[in-house]
């Protein structure tokens, strides 16, 4: 799982055991989506279309470029390593 603090939360991405497909993008205790690949939810936080309208309509934020900006934690860590 990876995790990314921002101005007006936390972002994280994990992989959803229910699909075995797919990684799910939220912010805080929102999820906001599921993707094929973690890579891929991390754009479009940086591209601002994640479907949560704080994030998405702010003019001036820090945008993590990719996924290589984002903190990759064990999910059994995530309660531990949590900012």
């Amino acid at each position: 799982m990876w995790y990314r603090q921002t101005e007006i939360g936390v972002f994280w991405i994990r992989f959803d055991p229910s699909t075995r497909t797919r990684f799910l993008l939220g912010i805080g205790d929102e999820p906001l989506g599921w993707y094929y690949s973690p890579e891929a939810a991390a754009d479009d936080v940086f591209l601002q279309k994640t479907s949560w309208s704080e994030w998405d309509s702010l003019a001036a934020v820090t945008k993590p470029k990719d996924l290589s900006e984002w903190v990759r934690v064990d999910c059994q860590a995530w309660s531990t390593d949590f900012p």
